[in-house]
């Protein structure tokens, strides 16, 4: 479900009008039509928290509409792990007891392979106000099977061992590293390691 969507809904349950529910955020009544509107805007960052507060949501599910449960079934589900156990991903083995590293079990509408993983989003690098968003908090399934292509969504190892997420770009036959919050810089691979594709992305996993 699109932002749009949670907010219309959201207010509308709450049994306010537009004018009421934007003077409780404190922006105009254009602003909240605005967000309301199908491929409108979205709030600004600064205006998320109040605007998830008033809906009795999280900041991510309100930027993900996973607060709203879908018609889809989910095929099975796999462990979510810490960000050191991501980096040692083989040790996870789907088609076998699951070992003693998980954090918990998450539900996945994907196929599950082997080593398919659950992975939470650390920091903000990967919030955007525009197109894809991933908030602090969220969670990712990771698909280490899978050949990782310009435009997907990685999870990478560098040399230290130390594990990072952001979009794999390609640029002049190099490829880079693109976070989606502006204040941080592009970075080429380089010798780090794509340890997974994401695949899945949600908040609520229980």
């Amino acid at each position: 479900m699109s932002i749009n969507t949670v907010i219309r809904e959201g207010r509308r349950r709450l049994g306010w009008s537009e004018q009421q529910f934007a003077e409780a955020i404190g922006v105009t009544r254009g602003a909240v039509q605005q967000w309301e509107k199908a491929n409108g805007t979205a709030p600004k960052r600064a205006t998320q928290p109040r605007v998830a507060q008033l809906l009795g949501i999280s900041v991510a599910e309100l930027m993900t509409g996973s607060n709203v449960s879908s018609n889809g079934e989910a095929r099975g589900e796999v462990p979510l792990v810490s960000e050191v156990e991501a980096g040692r991903y083989t040790v996870i083995d789907n088609f076998v007891p699951k070992p003693n590293l998980q954090l918990g079990m998450v539900p996945v509408n994907v196929q599950v392979q082997r080593h398919t993983f659950a992975l939470r989003v650390h920091g903000d690098s990967m919030i955007s106000d525009s197109h894809d968003s991933f908030p602090e908090g969220s969670v990712l399934i990771i698909e280490p099977d899978m050949e990782a292509l310009p435009g997907d969504y990685v999870i990478v190892k560098n040399i230290d061992g130390e594990t990072t997420f952001k979009q794999l770009v390609r640029d002049s036959g190099e490829f880079y590293l693109k976070p989606l919050n502006a204040r941080y810089p592009i970075k080429p691979l380089g010798t780090a390691e794509i340890i997974g594709v994401v695949r899945e992305f949600s908040k609520k996993f229980r």
